[in-house]
């Protein structure tokens, strides 16, 4: 369940017509006791860790990092521009770790994994952030792994990353290479920005935190203070909030003491859509920096 009550409701009615036929949009506003009712006969939850006793820990780490000069003359002028991709990741725009806080964190983390041995997967959503990052980190890159590289391609980027001997880096788009494979020859994943659904990340660290893992597997969120990486935790904290109320739990495991427990699937979206957030973030950042309309210019572009 990743956005809507209509959208699950389409996903039930291939399973049982009439539980979804008995679902309205309006059951989302109504309380989460009377949605998990509604929806108990076909939704039942079950924990990772309850399925998977022999799976090794998942140590997550936030990397806050400060804005340097630099990097704070990219974000501004981003914020200025209005341009909310270019926001997500002006932290990487002039490409030296000597001048970019988020850049020479990530250098410090591959360099320590390396040195212990261990292999590193980089994702981002952004092609031209990858870019960068294999700019740096020169001859220990293996990929990018991207959107327009073919299945076949993919899987022997992997393989030549996986049967190296050597640490190495893999770097990939999340939404790429964050679905359907199997990276559990790295134990050290490195997150360059935050992302709108929290899942989008989960099934991303799930490439290595999976069975196979002969490791711990150290998550890294590289994040910047007083940013839209600040700006965008704060909605989805909300929304893992509302997930915790709504469909953290199932009617059903409740109601059956030998039911396992339920586990942690997408979060919930809220009501106003992404690019209605993505507008109000570019607001509040245009306010906190004291950046009025006659800086920004008339155009305000969101994607």
């Amino acid at each position: 369940m990743e956005n809507r009550v209509d959208e699950f409701k389409t996903l039930v009615g291939h399973l049982q017509p009439g539980v979804a036929r008995s679902l309205r949009a309006i059951d989302g506003l109504l309380g989460a006791d009377r949605f998990r009712s509604l929806v108990a006969p076909v939704y039942l939850r079950r924990n990772q860790t309850d399925v998977l006793e022999e799976l090794l820990p998942r140590i997550e780490t936030d990397a806050w990092v400060e804005f340097t000069f630099e990097d704070l003359a990219a974000y501004r002028a981003a914020v200025a521009s209005g341009n909310f991709m270019a926001m997500r990741r002006a932290a990487y725009v002039s490409g030296t770790p000597k001048g970019l806080a988020k850049l020479s964190r990530l250098a410090e983390i591959v360099e320590e994994a390396m040195s212990n041995g261990r292999k590193v997967v980089v994702f981002s959503f952004f092609r031209d952030v990858l870019a960068t990052v294999a700019s740096v980190l020169d001859n220990v890159v293996t990929g990018p792994i991207t959107g327009s590289v073919n299945p076949t391609l993919r899987q022997r980027i992997i393989d030549e990353f996986s049967e190296q001997a050597r640490p190495g880096v893999l770097v990939s788009q999340i939404e790429a290479g964050g679905v359907g494979l199997n990276l559990q020859a790295a134990s050290v994943v490195i997150l360059t920005e935050p992302q709108w659904k929290s899942t989008t990340e989960d099934q991303a660290i799930a490439r290595c935190h999976r069975m196979g893992q002969a490791r711990p597997v150290a998550v890294h969120r590289l994040l910047a203070q007083d940013s839209v990486d600040e700006r965008m935790l704060e909605v989805l904290g909300r929304k893992g909030a509302l997930f915790d109320e709504y469909v953290r739990r199932s009617a059903i495991a409740q109601a059956s003491a030998d039911t396992i427990d339920v586990s942690t699937l997408p979060i919930v979206e809220g009501v106003a859509a992404q690019a209605e957030l993505e507008r109000r973030i570019i607001e509040m950042e245009r306010k906190r920096l004291g950046l009025d309309d006659r800086q920004g210019g008339s155009e305000r572009a969101v994607t």
